[in-house]
This record gives structure tokens, C-alpha cells and sequence, in this order.
């Protein structure tokens, strides 16, 4: 721990530019309900299961869609067998035993994630629409799906507060222990949404959905364990509050690769050669796979946003992307002058997003990315990496889950400090300090902002003379 930076992480051993330095698990991590739109994804490790039929399924999954799947559907399961010999696989799936709908890469995941925290938010046994754990549900999804990983973190918890005996003064040890990253209450920390002010309006609505938040959990786990839940949350929601802010300031986004890019490349390598050779079947199915891929561009031009990959201030993945809602919005009923001037709108950026799918080759339509699984996740090694405009390190995951792996940018010696960018670092300097004044609180002095710093104000000093 160093006074300027708080806690630090150093180089244990030398490393070679390029070197993995360490990998490590989550401690919690949740795939964003929004990308379930597009992805199917293991609950306990975010690697991607099922079927290749069943992803694409989950991309094509509105009625509009069925008269093609009705065309490629048996043929797309055709080609399953192969996607092993590309070096891509994909876990068939288990589901929940206690039939939540949620699904696993594996039986180990499974138990796994039943005895970390899916044992005590399972929703499977309810049938009560109006049980509070189905409500706290709705309402996260509604609200902020990170109340759903502060639900795993606060149930995980409370198994690990009863495995060590309960009461009262073991539940404050633990939380205590939890709250060892930075953090702040959730009002502090927070960001509102683009465009909006973080006005007294603002904070008013963020502690109602709070206390609603706080309320809903505590009634959902307090039959669980009543005295550890009324521990944890005798201040109100001043530690789901805590928790959340500690998330604001540490969470990783997790960005796992769809193993259907390099699948379709190879098989549409294979069916080329194959007409090449005059399989004639090879080449109707190399014009239904370019058809597939089309309409899979327009959908990905029309939902891949911010509600898909739960990142609001970054980059698009898709240029030239036309629309950022779901498809099928733009048909809801109007009720409003306002509602009709939306829909207008949507109708014609998807008809956009459509011309621009339309003027793509094959080749490009094979080089367009598939939807990754995104979520979100707290490392226990990477919150506490400091943050740097020059960074030596990059965190990456390069393997189908939410293991992430820690690369050198640099030569590293020993006893050198890890930096990772909690930014794009490729934008000028007040771009940047402004962007972590406002998201971290911090105004960088990195090595990197120091000698731009330096450097703009002696051009400064000499237009004034």
C-alpha cells in the first residue's frame, strides 16, 4: 500500500514484453441481461454453451425470423459435427436442477455456482409472482442489472458467514473483509446515464431505487438467515449502497470472443472448395449460409449498444452502426406525438441498418464479428492495479470464460508497479483526465500526463511571449 495510490501491485519476478503474468478467477461475475438477448452463456463462468444452432437461435429468436430459420436451421445442425475440428467448442448445457432457466457449460459449474450464491437466489421452487426475490429480480433488470451481482455477492456472503458458525460479529468480519476495495456510497460513485445531470432529481431516484433494492433482498434472504441479514443490513441499504460503489470503482468488464467466427470461416471455406470441385448441394448451402450472415449483420447493426454489452461510454464494435434498439421496437403502438416521432426514427435507421448489410460481400460478412458474451466482474488482483495513461500491463480473456489473463505491454523488472488503463488512452489529455475526474475521481499525474502537461504549458508560455 503506498499513501498517494492506496494499494498497489508490483512485479513479484522479471517478465518479457508479451509474457502472461498471471491469470485469475472472479470473485463475482454476471453476464449483462441485456447481451442474454444475443448470447447464451454459462451462469457461472460466462463461457459460451449450447449448440451452434442454439446461438444462432438466440440471435434469431423473434417470430419475424422463422421463415429463415425454417430454411437454415437443419442445415446449420448439420454443420455442428465440425465445429470441433475448428478447435472451437461448445458445452451442450445443464441446466438449473432446481429449473430457474439458468444454464451451465458443466455439472461442475453448476455445483459451483449453487454453492456460491445461486442456492439462496434461485427463483426455480417460487411460484409466487409477488415473492420478494422475484421482485428484487424485476426490479434490478428494470433499474441496474449490478444489483444482481451485489445479490451474488451479498448471498455468497452469507453462505460463507454460516459456514464459519454465524452471528453477528462474524456477518460484520465478513462484510468489513468484503469492503476492502475502494469504495464509496453508490450516490457518490455512481454515473448517470449520457446526457443526463447528476442533479438533487438524479439522486432522488437512485435512493429510491436503492431503499426498493435494499428492502426487496433483505425480505428475499432474512428466512435464510435472519440474524446475519438483519446484521448486514441494520444501517438500511447503507451496505448494498457501499457494495455497489465498491463495483463502480472496481468492476471489469468481461469481453469473451464468440467461437462462431472462425466456425462459419472455415465452413465456408469447406463449402467453396467443395463447389469448386462441382457440389452443386455446397454451393446452395454457401448461398443460405451468405443469407444467414446477412440478416445476423442487420440484427447485430440494429441491438449491439449499450444495452447488449453494458458499456455506455465506449466504442461501438460495429462501424457505421445504424440503430442502437431492439428490433420489433420500432412496431409498438404509438401514444404520443413523441412516440410516433420515435418510431419514425427507428424505422428509418433500420431500414439504414439494412442497405448497409445489404452492400456487404460475403467475404466481409465473414469478417464481421459475431456477438461476444459481456459482463461484468470483480478480480481481487486487478482492483487493486493502479491506473495508468502509459500503461505496462493489458488485461485480456483469451479463452472461452471469465478467467482473465494479465500480459506484459512492457519489459518488466522486478519490484516494478503494475498499471493497467481504466480508459481509451488513445485520446489527448484533458479528454482523459476529464473522463477519470468524472467516472474515478482522480485527476491522473501519470508519467504520461505529466510530460504532456509540462510540454502544452511551455507552448503555452511561448505563444504568450
Amino acid at each position: 500500500m503506498t499513501q498517494h495510490k492506496g494499494y498497489s501491485t508490483f512485479a513479484r519476478a522479471p517478465h518479457a514484453q508479451g509474457a502472461c503474468i498471471l491469470q485469475d478467477d472472479p470473485l463475482f461475475v454476471m453476464q449483462h441481461t441485456g447481451n442474454r438477448r444475443v448470447v447464451v452463456a454459462c451462469a457461472n463462468c460466462c463461457a459460451f454453451i449450447g449448440s451452434v444452432s442454439s446461438q444462432v437461435e438466440a440471435i434469431f429468436n423473434e417470430e419475424r425470423f422463422a421463415p429463415l430459420m425454417a430454411q437454415v436451421g437443419s442445415m446449420v445442425r448439420g454443420w455442428e459435427q465440425s465445429l470441433a475440428s475448428s478447435g472451437h467448442t461448445i458445452s451442450r448445457g445443464v441446466a438449473c436442477s432446481q429449473g430457474c432457466g439458468e444454464i451451465y457449460c458443466s455439472e461442475t459449474c453448476r455445483a459451483a455456482h449453487f454453492a456460491h450464491s445461486h442456492n439462496l437466489l434461485c427463483v426455480g421452487p417460487l411460484t409466487d409472482e409477488s415473492h420478494p426475490l422475484i421482485q428484487f429480480k424485476y426490479h434490478a433488470i428494470e433499474h441496474a442489472d449490478t444489483l444482481l451481482l451485489a445479490a451474488h455477492a451479498i448471498a455468497h456472503l452469507l453462505n460463507r458467514i454460516c459456514a464459519c458458525g454465524g452471528g453477528a460479529d462474524v456477518a460484520r468480519r465478513f462484510q468489513a473483509e468484503l469492503l476492502c476495495f475502494v469504495h464509496a456510497p453508490f450516490k457518490d460513485a455512481c454515473r448517470p446515464p449520457p446526457g443526463r445531470a447528476k442533479d438533487d432529481e438524479f439522486l432522488r431516484v437512485t435512493d429510491g431505487i436503492l431503499q426498493q433494492a435494499s428492502s426487496l433482498l433483505r425480505q428475499a434472504l432474512e428466512p435464510h438467515a435472519p440474524l446475519e441479514v438483519q446484521t448486514l443490513f441494520e444501517a438500511g441499504p447503507a451496505f448494498l449502497s457501499e457494495l455497489l460503489g465498491m463495483f463502480e470503482y472496481n468492476n471489469m468488464d468481461v469481453e469473451i470472443a464468440s467461437p462462431l467466427g472462425p466456425f462459419f470461416i472455415e465452413r465456408a471455406q469447406a463449402l467453396h472448395d467443395a463447389m469448386t470441385r462441382g457440389c452443386a448441394e455446397s454451393g446452395l448451402q454457401l448461398q443460405l449460409m451468405e443469407k444467414l450472415l446477412r440478416e445476423k449483420e442487420w440484427v447485430m447493426r440494429c441491438v449491439w449498444g449499450p444495452e447488449t454489452t453494458g458499456i455506455y461510454n465506449g466504442d461501438v464494435e460495429l462501424e457505421n452502426a445504424a440503430v442502437l434498439v431492439p428490433p420489433g421496437q420500432g412496431e409498438v403502438a404509438s401514444n404520443s406525438p413523441q412516440d410516433d416521432d420515435d418510431t419514425a426514427m427507428t424505422g428509418i435507421a433500420m431500414a439504414e441498418a439494412r442497405q448497409l448489410a445489404d452492400r456487404m460481400n460475403l467475404e466481409e460478412l465473414l469478417q464481421a464479428p459475431w456477438p461476444k458474451v459481456h459482463g461484468i466482474a470483480l478480480f481481487s488482483t486487478v482492483s487493486r492495479i493502479n491506473h495508468s495513461c502509459m500503461p505496462n500491463v493489458k488485461v485480456v480473456f483469451p479463452d472461452n470464460g471469465a478467467k482473465l489473463s494479465l500480459f506484459a505491454l512492457a519489459p518488466l523488472a522486478l519490484g516494478d508497479e503494475l498499471s493497467i488503463s481504466y480508459i481509451d488512452q488513445n485520446t489527448d489529455l484533458k479528454s482523459r483526465r476529464d473522463q477519470l475526474v468524472d467516472d474515478y475521481g482522480f485527476v491522473c499525474d501519470c508519467e504520461r500526463c505529466l510530460r504532456e502537461d509540462s510540454s502544452g504549458g511551455r507552448r503555452a508560455n511561448k505563444r504568450l511571449k
